[in-house]
């Protein structure tokens, strides 16, 4: 006997036994469509529209819906830490981007800007809360890109800090105001995606 092994060398299996076989038969949903995969719960055939990757396996979307209690939730420490990571890198974004936009006109760029602004605002709140995915980290995000768009114009001008709000551009009367919007809601949007 070996030592250490759960088996001996006369009860230890070689191969796996299958538990049956295997047959092609219609998707419970779709009849049309055939599969060979079934609910790991409840045994129901299920297409690739169908299935519902989780832990244990591959289910149905009935077996596979959790019950509220076995949710997880932001716990309230990492829910500080994003609201603050994002706040932070809210204001430091909001400042760059400011500056930049004070340099030099780029708004053959909008996407791309507004893309980076969202995914780099996003990826602070994601990491503050611990690679937590959900509705408050994506609320956060959104409303720290929003941040980073209002403080600086806000912070210079209390302390006239070389801005005015005519050379901010937020106003709605003018065509750079109104592209200042929607890179502002493209923004937020990218930071919302990325935590949802």
């Amino acid at each position: 006997m070996n030592e250490g092994l759960p088996y001996d060398d006369g009860d230890r299996p070689d191969q796996y036994e299958p538990r049956g076989e295997l047959l092609e038969q219609p998707c419970a949903n779709h009849p049309k469509r055939m599969t060979m995969v079934t609910c790991s719960e409840c045994g129901k055939p299920l297409c690739p529209d169908c299935m519902v990757y989780s832990a244990v396996g591959v289910k149905c979307r009935e077996c596979a819906k959790m019950p509220r209690s076995s949710k997880v939730t932001i716990k309230s420490g990492h829910l500080a830490r994003a609201v603050a990571a994002g706040l932070g890198a809210g204001t430091a974004v909001g400042f760059v981007y400011y500056y930049i936009l004070g340099a030099g006109r780029f708004f053959f760029l909008i996407f791309f800007i507004a893309m980076g602004i969202g995914w780099l605002v996003g990826e602070a709140v994601i990491r503050a809360s611990g690679y937590y995915h959900g509705r408050a980290t994506a609320i956060i995000a959104a409303a720290s890109t929003v941040w980073a768009f209002v403080i600086p114009p806000l912070f210079s001008v209390f302390l006239n800090m070389g801005f005015s709000w005519s050379s901010i551009v937020f106003g709605f009367t003018r065509t750079t105001g109104v592209i200042n919007w929607i890179v502002m809601a493209l923004a937020a949007f990218f930071a919302w995606r990325r935590n949802r």
